[in-house]
């Protein structure tokens, strides 16, 4: 996946507007309400996803995996493409996509100020 958005980073005709369509971390889309207070709030351009099955069972779904996948405008001005995922989270479907949401959000924030060599 960060083969691909580093890929469809250097096309310039299409890049802008992909860019753009992305939700942004803390500010809208799917990511409004993930990690809002972070200081990389505004700065993380991604796209989630959740995979789930029917728990027939239990008469629920079962989230099997979530990921986000997109770009961060680091504060020392880089850009990076970026991927994160989890899987097979145990919980009440709503809470667990929530807070799963929240650790991947987590993980994009740390990568927006954290040293790099």
């Amino acid at each position: 996946m960060v083969h691909y958005l580093m890929y469809f980073a250097r096309q310039a005709a299409l890049f802008p507007a992909f860019l753009r369509a992305l939700p942004v971390m803390g500010k809208d889309g799917t990511l409004w309400d993930i990690q809002p207070d972070s200081p990389a709030a505004g700065h993380v351009y991604a796209k989630t996803g959740t995979l789930g099955y029917s728990d027939l069972l239990n008469r629920t779904l079962m989230i099997t995996g979530k990921g986000i996948a997109g770009y961060i405008d680091r504060k020392d001005g880089r850009r990076l493409a970026f991927a994160a995922y989890l899987s097979m989270v145990d919980g009440n479907p709503e809470v667990v996509a929530h807070r799963v949401g929240n650790v991947l959000g987590e993980i994009a924030a740390a990568a927006y100020d954290a040293p790099m060599e």
